[in-house]
């Protein structure tokens, strides 16, 4: 999971693993070793921590080139004495090598949810060179012959032991891949870089010939074929993969669940095998129960066990809850939910929740609980059957719990029948509103979102009154309810929404006489940014997406100026000093940050910081900023508006076109020829494959931004073959898209799930289609705005985000009603305002924040969080004049 590594460090916010320790005092974790790694300090040797690592070297060069790295792999238990042979094996030969820097870190590294290429790396050598790789390499093997561990999949293992070997880079260099993204990279033989790509499995690069010591043969078949055919992957982690397959001699589907040893570990210490056994134990035992798939076997092939499990048909109760919610889907997005609807969907839930809970209660009153209760580990047969899956976690009473919970369904405090009936109340919540991870971060959230259910589907008070006491935070939970849970008016949702955007409902309710204004609405986000700014660091200044640290900390995505564009392009935000400060992190950052990065794009660099200051009247701070984006090689980046040559044709354009030039034309007019020469490529080769990539569509990352981008500058030099192009491409990205069962088009991202959002999806393309028709009248035959607008209208959405949330709707619904599609454009955006106070978060009086991707932790940022939010409401108020940079 991406953005795993990113949830340890803050509970609020993501931030870099290389800032967690271990809390002692959390429960979470007082089973796992923790405290800085300690190795002996040698005369002559340098030592310096890098993130997770602490890298030791025999002298003040650092390490650099690169080759065969050896890799020793540990567990949460051999780590501590697994570092102390191996740093003596380097001592006595002079190796450089890394280990993890402190001992938490082989938990983590090694966890069920830890990215697949990496686990199990605690120890790296780096050999000056191939023979001396395989010299140490057969050493090592030799000495750790005794030791166990997990397989690194990305590398080659030595011998069936801990010693891995893999050719990669000694240090950090980076180069884009084939689609223009920047990518770790290596050096090929003629000096030129290259993706250093780390696969699983290992694959060498082109270039490079695995050594024959390193080719040893692979290890037999233990035992008879098992008579199984895989048919299709449904999932993968750390633990392993769960498979579709089919019993070759009978026919029948069922479900492969892979345990790799010594990997994917628990809070409590137990493996992915050991957890396996618990489960087929537990799926033995409650075989009487209906709500338990049936167990067939469980055998291990080549090191790895696996539990053959009755295939269910149906699906999740999340995607069932998405398939079936009349807040989100229904044949007419235009009017709201009829009775019937709501009604209809009551029923069916009345048919599936008693079910779970009548399982839970048979599991309690056998002394046991399920330990990991959310909706993702509920299945809805078409027949409204519910079937339990993933019973690792299902445990004795007392017993230590092997995780947490699901973010949304756990608190960690609570243990044993408490704990899951805390995530039985939340997953019956989040099926009538999915917004419970919120709860954690903001208490009056609960008897909020149960009021609101309580409102939209008429539910008694009874079932409100057993999930505030269930979920309740411990310290309360035995106080009174509160009377919010009384059926009230659906805009109570939003307490806080700016006063503005709700007069056409204020005689609904009363509560709206103390709503709060735009302008002390927005002061309370900006109280809310300076509160959590951090000027002392160099990697962010704001909270932000965990994509963001990856990219430049001044870049307007995830970074510094995306908050800078929402507060000096809206007026009525009065906050000088704040703006100030950001002005000068950004100067510095953007300097430091344009030298070391590949990055040029508009949202992912230091351009978009020069654009947003230029955009507002600060040419002083843009120019350097500016100057060094544009001087980077931009013929090897990709041409979408986000990061590639799309964008920065955008943003220099409108520089270019001002009164007073801040670009030369020449300069946009280059890099729109450019742009429109490879686009045409590009475009070829799109529809010359199969199964384009999924990535190449969408507004920010994909062909209809390109196609946005094409066409402005068929536009600038009055080129009709370039606007013919930027229609071809708007009709590609269109060959994409569904029509759901709402009567909208959406994007289809690999039949997973339909999207409409502005970073990808209906919204993005709308936004396209209707500069298009504004500038020339064109539209494509089979696809029209109102086709588009149809997904933009349901009240439910899980994420308040700019990109892919509410405050996105809320923008660009109102860009195209000021473009003409009044309606239903204008409906719609009233309706998202007075859902929006269902996304804030107070923790502190006068203090407003938003959640950011997953509703997991919190967000300053221009894409996820609270600036992307006040930006979206301005605009909507008409306090700004652009909203989404170089677009609209």
């Amino acid at each position: 999971m991406d953005y795993f590594y990113y949830t340890f460090a803050d509970p609020d916010a993501y931030d870099d693993i290389g800032r967690w320790k271990a809390d002692p005092r959390d429960p979470r974790f007082d089973r796992i070793r923790s405290g800085l790694t300690a190795v002996p300090h040698t005369e002559g040797w340098h030592y310096a921590q890098h993130g997770i690592w602490t890298v030791c070297r025999p002298g003040p060069d650092p390490v650099r080139g690169q080759g065969w790295k050896i890799h020793v792999a540990v567990t949460p238990e051999t780590f501590a004495p697994l570092v102390d042979v191996v740093s003596a094996f380097c001592y006595e030969r002079g190796v450089p090598f890394k280990f993890l820097a402190r001992h938490e870190y082989a938990w983590l590294i090694n966890a069920k949810y830890a990215p697949r290429p990496v686990s199990g790396k605690g120890v790296v050598l780096y050999p000056a060179d191939e023979e001396q790789s395989v010299a140490l390499a057969a050493e090592l093997t030799d000495l750790l012959e005794p030791w166990q561990g997990p397989r690194v999949l990305s590398d080659l293992r030595l011998d069936e032991g801990v010693v891995h070997v893999r050719y990669g880079a000694y240090t950090r260099r980076y180069c884009r891949n084939a689609d223009g993204r920047v990518t770790f990279a290596l050096e090929d033989p003629e000096g030129r870089l290259v993706p250093d790509r780390r696969a699983v499995p290992f694959r060498a690069p082109s270039f490079v010939s695995v050594p024959e010591a390193f080719t040893a043969p692979a290890s037999a078949p233990d035992g008879p074929v098992p008579p199984y055919r895989i048919d299709k992957t449904l999932h993968f982690s750390n633990s392993g993969g769960v498979y579709l397959a089919t019993h070759k001699e009978t026919g029948g589907q069922v479900v492969l669940k892979e345990a790799r040893p010594m990997a994917g570990y628990d809070l409590i210490g137990g493996d992915a095998v050991e957890r396996a056994r618990q489960e087929y134990a537990a799926l033995r035992r409650f075989a009487d129960l209906p709500a338990v798939p049936a167990a067939h076997e469980q055998f291990t092939w080549q090191g790895h066990l696996f539990t053959v499990m009755e295939y269910v048909r149906g699906t999740t109760l999340l995607e069932w809850c998405a398939a079936k919610q009349p807040y989100l889907l229904r044949p007419d997005p235009m009017t709201p939910p009829t009775a019937a609807d709501i009604q209809e969907y009551r029923e069916q839930l009345d048919s599936i929740l008693p079910q779970v809970r009548a399982f839970l209660s048979a599991l309690w009153e056998r002394g046991h609980v399920f330990g990991d209760v959310h909706p993702g580990n509920v299945i809805v047969t078409p027949d409204l059957e519910v079937r339990f899956i993933d019973l690792e976690a299902c445990i004795e009473e007392d017993a230590p719990r092997p995780f947490p919970g699901a973010p949304g369904f756990n608190d960690y405090t609570r243990t044993g029948r408490a704990a899951d009936e805390y995530a039985l109340g939340m997953l019956e919540l989040s099926c009538y509103l999915p917004l419970t991870h919120l709860v954690r971060m903001d208490a009056a959230k609960l008897p909020l979102l149960v009021a609101t259910s309580v409102e939209r589907y008429g539910l008694p008070a009874e079932w409100a009154e057993r999930i505030l006491r269930l979920c309740a935070p411990v310290a309360t939970a035995a106080a009174p309810v509160p009377a919010a849970v009384s059926p009230a008016p659906v805009t109570t949702a939003a307490p806080s929404a700016p006063a503005e955007a709700r007069t056409a409902l204020r005689a609904a309710s009363s509560h709206l006489d103390d709503a709060l204004g735009f302008e002390e609405w927005a002061a309370q986000i900006v109280a809310g940014l300076a509160d959590t700014m951090t000027p002392d660091r160099t990697d962010r200044l704001f909270r932000n997406d965990f994509s963001g640290f990856t990219l430049s900390p001044v870049c307007l995505a995830t970074g510094a100026s995306g908050v800078l564009w929402s507060l000096l392009g809206t007026r009525g935000v009065d906050a000088p000093e704040l703006v100030e400060r950001i002005v000068d992190w950004i100067a510095v950052r953007g300097r430091e940050s344009s030298a070391v990065r590949l990055e040029s794009g508009l949202y992912d660099s230091e351009l978009g910081a020069g654009y947003a200051l230029w955009r507002h009247g600060r040419p002083e701070h843009a120019r350097g900023l500016v100057d060094a984006a544009l001087a980077k090689d931009h013929h090897s980046a990709g041409l979408s508006l986000f990061s590639g040559l799309g964008g920065v044709f955008l943003a220099t354009a409108e520089m270019a076109a001002a009164s007073d030039p801040f670009v030369a034309a020449a300069t946009a007019e280059k890099l729109g020829g450019e742009l429109t020469d490879r686009a045409r490529r590009f475009l070829a080769r799109l529809k010359a494959s199969e199964t384009p990539d999924v990535a190449h569509f969408g507004l920010l990352h994909g062909v209809a931004g390109i196609g946005l981008a094409v066409h402005r500058y068929g536009l600038l030099v009055d080129d009709a073959a370039a606007v013919d192009l930027a229609r071809e491409l708007l009709e590609f990205e269109l060959t994409g898209y569904v029509r759901c069962a709402d009567g909208s088009l959406q994007f289809n991202e690999a039949e997973r799930r339909s999207l409409g959002y502005v970073e990808v999806g209906s919204l993005g393309t709308a936004l396209v289609l209707s500069e298009f028709a504004r500038h020339e009248g064109w539209a494509p035959a089979d696809a029209g705005i109102p086709d588009l607008v149809r997904a933009n209208g349901p009240e439910l959405m899980v994420q308040s985000g700019l990109f892919r949330g509410r405050s996105g709707f809320i923008a660009g619904l109102a860009s195209l009603a000021r473009d003409g599609h009044e309606q239903p454009a204008r409906s719609f955006v009233e309706r998202h305002m007075n859902q929006l106070g269902l996304h804030e978060i107070r923790p502190a009086e006068g203090r407003l924040h938003y959640p950011g991707t997953r509703n997991y932790k919190l967000s300053g940022d221009l894409r996820t969080g609270s600036a992307g939010v006040l930006t979206s409401i301005a605009f909507a108020e008409g306090r700004r004049d652009a909203w989404l940079p170089g677009v609209r």
